[in-house]
C-alpha cells in the first residue's frame, strides 16, 4: 500500500470537508463540531456498518448463495446499515446544539445549509475510510477510481439525512420536526441503494447518476443560500430603523460578496483593526438575523435572550471605535 496514495487520499477528504464548509456564507459551522464528525464517519461509523454488513452477507450467503448475498446486501443491506450509522452522528451533534441552545440561546445546528455541511462531514469520513479497504482488497486502481469519481457519494447520501434535522428548527408544528428527518433518513438510503444497484448492474454509470445528483445539490445549496440572503434582509430592516445597524451596513450584509469585497478593502488599505471591529460586529448582525428567524419555533424563550445580548455586542462593538462606513 502506498503511503503517498493513501495520504493524498485523506489529503483529498479533507479538502473536500473544508471545501463545503466554506460554501456556507453566512454562518459557518464551528470545526468543533464538524471535526468529530468527520471523525465519527471515519471509525464509528464504518465499524458499525462493516459488522452487520459482514454478518448480514455471511447469513444471506449461506441461505441463496454468494452472487444472490452481495446483491442483496449491497442494494438492501448497506443502505439501511451505513447511512443508519451514520445519521446517529448527526442525532448526537444536533442533540447537543439543542442542549446548548436551551442554555445559551445558540443553535449551530439549524437549517438546510448546516444540513449539509454536517451531512457531508460524516460522509467524507466515512468514505476515505471504505476506500482504504477497498485498496486493501482490490488495489490502488479501484483506490483512485473511487477517490477521484466517488468521494462526493457518501457525503451526497447523508447530506439528505442532515437537510431533515437541519429543518427541525425551521419548521413550527411539532409533527414535521418529527416526520422531517425521518424522511431525510430514507431518502438517504433510496439515493445510495440507488446507487449501489447501478454500480451493480452497469458499473461506471453509477457515478453519471452521482454527478446529476451533486448538481441537483449544488441548485439546492444556491436556493438555501439565497433564502438565508432574504433572511438577512428581512430580519435586520427594523434594526436600522431602531438604530442597531446603519443603512450602509444593511446594504452589504444580505450580499457575502459586497461583505467580503469591504473587507478586503480594509485589509488592503492596512486598516486592520478596523476590519476586525466591522467583521465583529456584521457576523453579530448576520447572528441576530437568523436568531430572530428562530424566535418563531420552539427555540423562542432562549433566542429571544440571544438576540438581545446581540444586539448588545453590536452597541458595545460600535462604542468601542466606529468602524469605516462601507
Amino acid at each position: 500500500m502506498s503511503f503517498a496514495l493513501v495520504g493524498f487520499g485523506i489529503f483529498q477528504a479533507i479538502l473536500y470537508l473544508l471545501f463545503v464548509r466554506a460554501v456556507d456564507l453566512y454562518e459557518r459551522e464551528p470545526l468543533r463540531y464538524v471535526v468529530p464528525v468527520f471523525v465519527w464517519g471515519f471509525t464509528v461509523a464504518v465499524g458499525i456498518s462493516l459488522v452487520f454488513n459482514t454478518l448480514a452477507s455471511m447469513t444471506l450467503s449461506a441461505m441463496a448463495g454468494a452472487q444472490t448475498a452481495n446483491l442483496i446486501t449491497a442494494v438492501v443491506v448497506a443502505p439501511v446499515v451505513e447511512e443508519s450509522a451514520k445519521g446517529l452522528a448527526l442525532i448526537i451533534i444536533f442533540a447537543i446544539a439543542y442542549s446548548l441552545s436551551r442554555r445559551r440561546g445558540e443553535v449551530e445546528f439549524s437549517g438546510v445549509m448546516d444540513g449539509i455541511v454536517y451531512g457531508s462531514a460524516v460522509g467524507f469520513g466515512f468514505a476515505i475510510a471504505e476506500d482504504l479497504l477497498y485498496y486493501a482488497q482490490f488495489g490502488a486502481e479501484t483506490f483512485v477510481v473511487r477517490r477521484v469519481f466517488g468521494g462526493f457519494a457518501h457525503a451526497a447520501f447523508t447530506s439528505l439525512t442532515g437537510i431533515g434535522i437541519g429543518l427541525i428548527t425551521w419548521v413550527r408544528y411539532g409533527v414535521l420536526k418529527v416526520i422531517l428527518p425521518i424522511l431525510g433518513l430514507l431518502a438517504a438510503m433510496t439515493l445510495h441503494s440507488l446507487f449501489n444497484l447501478t454500480a451493480t448492474l452497469f458499473g461506471p454509470l453509477a457515478y453519471v447518476v452521482m454527478f446529476l445528483v451533486l448538481l441537483i445539490y449544488a441548485g439546492l445549496i444556491i436556493a438555501w443560500l439565497a433564502v438565508e440572503r432574504r433572511t438577512i434582509r428581512t430580519e435586520l430592516r427594523d434594526e436600522v430603523r431602531d438604530g442597531t445597524i446603519s443603512p450602509e451596513e444593511y446594504e452589504i450584509l444580505p450580499t457575502y460578496f459586497r461583505r467580503t469585497g469591504y473587507y478586503l478593502g480594509l485589509l488592503f488599505s492596512g486598516r486592520l483593526s478596523t476590519w476586525s471591529r466591522a467583521h465583529r460586529l456584521h457576523r453579530a448582525a448576520v447572528d441576530l438575523a437568523f436568531t430572530k428567524r428562530l424566535t418563531r419555533n420552539s427555540h423562542a424563550a432562549p433566542q429571544d435572550i440571544r438576540a438581545q445580548r446581540l444586539r448588545g455586542r453590536i452597541r458595545e462593538t460600535r462604542a468601542i471605535a466606529s468602524p469605516a462606513k462601507p
